[in-house]
């Protein structure tokens, strides 16, 4: 019985004379000699049948017509990835690998896949394990090797990019028995930024420059190449040791490839983590329930390991977790677990800790509710009364508001958590007392930004505006 489970595009992008050239499977562009620069992406084609398709990549080279290979990706743990999620109805990419490639006719792509592959049903939520065909086999035990011949060859300098379809139409899956094929897909969509898929990138920080929070720099990669990073108000920094961004420092960087740019616009960037080889997961919290110390996530990202079904359990200590809200601020178990509800269907959380196979869950020695201010989409602004910084309350009498209707009246209630954002008119950071005594001096203009629920607006960004 055939199944259409995966499709891959790598485009491999070279571009001389800049750091990340991003143009769309099938451009091509000139160049005279030296090295061009590259990217490999992935992405998948659409299959009802599944919600998950985790598949663990160990590496990618490129050969060139002498049969040498120039390894593009390299990772000796593996990077796990859910190629299934890499499509919503058109092919979402994710950018695996950016480095370079010397001047070469090449003709080959070789992927160092691990031999297991986990599949999740739907609707049933059910997971089965299967394995690569034998013929796959690599030389390194329980690993597979997936190769495409390039045809016609590509040039450099000259032809910058190749896109490798694992052909999913032409895919089996037998007696637990994976046989896949290879062809050239075409990359349409790669140029918009808004089909790049978020993803970690983990490395060393050098060439910073700007002043926070809107700085850029380049992350020397772990698994070769390097990327340009880019920050701004909306990204996260937590440390376990250094609390801002320095060359030099270790940083797992969590954010969007934009083509563009040719950047990745950081969502998350830990510092110096000592979880950094911990299991992770990254997605939305699901089941929350404080008393019993537990959530679960439906992971959009992990680490170290294939989740075995649509969710994975986590498990909290309210002595032993460390508990973090927006941008780091450490909080206690109840303040995680409050912010957690107060986002409710929004709430995106990372955990890090040790993961069971056998019960599909993380003890969590680490969670962080990453950027829940974001995460709401609604947005209120009018004149402030009522200061409560006790309760960590306030109202407004609204003159603009979209996303959610205003009760009758025209006031609403406005909650704070440990992990509102608040600034003043110019956009810098405020504490929450220095808010507090703002209001506290009379009435003020202030835009709101959160989720408006059961008659509370929970703020995940609160700013003085003026008249506007």
């Amino acid at each position: 019985m055939k199944s259409r489970l995966i499709q891959i595009c790598v485009a491999v992008v070279l571009a001389l004379g800049a750091l990340i050239g991003a143009q769309g499977c099938g451009g091509s562009s000139s160049g005279s000699g030296g090295t061009g620069n590259f990217q490999l992406f992935l992405t998948d084609d659409l299959h009802a049948g599944y919600s998950g398709v985790w598949v663990k990549v160990y590496k990618a080279q490129i050969k060139n017509s002498a049969g040498a290979s120039t390894t593009l990706f390299d990772s000796v743990a593996g990077t796990t990835i859910n190629l299934r999620q890499l499509n919503d109805g058109a092919s979402r990419f994710l950018l695996l690998a950016p480095g370079t490639l010397p001047d070469g006719t090449y003709n080959k792509i070789e992927f160092v896949l691990d031999k297991a592959v986990t599949l999740v049903a739907t609707p049933s939520g059910t997971s089965t394990n299967g394995n690569f065909a034998a013929a796959l086999d690599d030389s390194t035990a329980g690993r597979s090797k997936l190769e495409i011949n390039l045809t016609p060859a590509l040039v450099v300098p000259g032809a910058t990019r190749v896109c490798i379809d694992f052909d999913l139409r032409n895919w089996t899956f037998v007696g637990g028995i994976v046989t896949p094929v290879l062809g050239v897909h075409p990359g349409t969509g790669l140029d918009d930024s808004s089909r790049h898929e978020r993803f970690e990138f983990k490395g060393l920080i050098r060439d910073l420059s700007g002043v926070a929070p809107t700085q850029t720099f380049i992350l020397g990669l772990r698994t070769g190449g390097s990327v340009a990073v880019s920050t701004d108000a909306n990204t996260s920094i937590v440390g376990d040791v250094a609390s801002a961004l320095g060359n030099g420092l270790k940083a797992e960087v969590y954010g969007d490839f934009n083509p563009t740019t040719k950047t990745v616009a950081a969502r998350v960037i830990k510092l110096e983590s000592e979880f950094e080889d911990e299991a992770k997961a990254i997605g939305r919290a699901l089941n929350v329930v404080e008393l019993s110390n537990s959530f679960d996530v439906n992971p959009k990202f992990t680490r170290g390991f294939a989740p075995q079904g649509e969710k994975v359990g986590v498990v909290t200590n309210p002595t032993t977790t460390r508990f973090r809200g927006n941008r780091g601020t450490t909080l206690t178990s109840s303040q995680f677990y409050a912010a957690v509800v107060a986002a409710g269907a929004n709430a995106i959380v990372e955990v890090e800790g040790t993961y069971s196979s056998g019960t599909n869950s993380i003890a969590a020695k680490s969670v962080h509710i990453e950027n829940e201010s974001e995460l709401g989409g609604d947005e209120a602004k009018g004149a402030s009364s009522e200061p409560n910084i006790d309760a960590k309350t306030f109202k407004i009498t609204v003159s603009e508001h979209e996303g959610f209707d205003v009760p009758g009246g025209g006031i609403i209630n406005i909650k704070v958590t440990p992990g509102t954002r608040f600034r003043n008119v110019n956009g810098s950071e405020m504490t929450l007392a220095g808010f507090y005594e703002v209001l506290a001096g009379g009435s003020r203009n202030v835009k709101v930004e959160g989720i408006f629920r059961d008659g509370v607006f929970n703020a995940g960004k609160a700013q003085f505006r003026n008249g506007d």
